[in-house]
């Protein structure tokens, strides 16, 4: 039985991800950036508020 015709391996994009892996690797190693490391320790939002609003519209109250 032969292969199926969507069975083949394309390497057009080996070359991408070789870049993007070495990218994350040095990534790694040094320290994250400020604007990340601030959206990483910023305080969560009051998702029960969110939730709240979510359930006034689904329930047909929109003002």
């Amino acid at each position: 039985m032969t292969k199926h015709i969507a069975d083949k391996r394309t390497t057009s994009d080996t070359p991408r991800k070789k870049h993007f892996w070495a990218m994350e690797k040095r990534s790694g190693e040094q320290a994250p950036h400020p604007a990340i490391r601030a959206l990483v320790q910023r305080p969560q939002g009051h998702s029960g508020t969110r939730l709240q609003h979510y359930l006034r519209i689904a329930r047909g109250h929109m003002a």
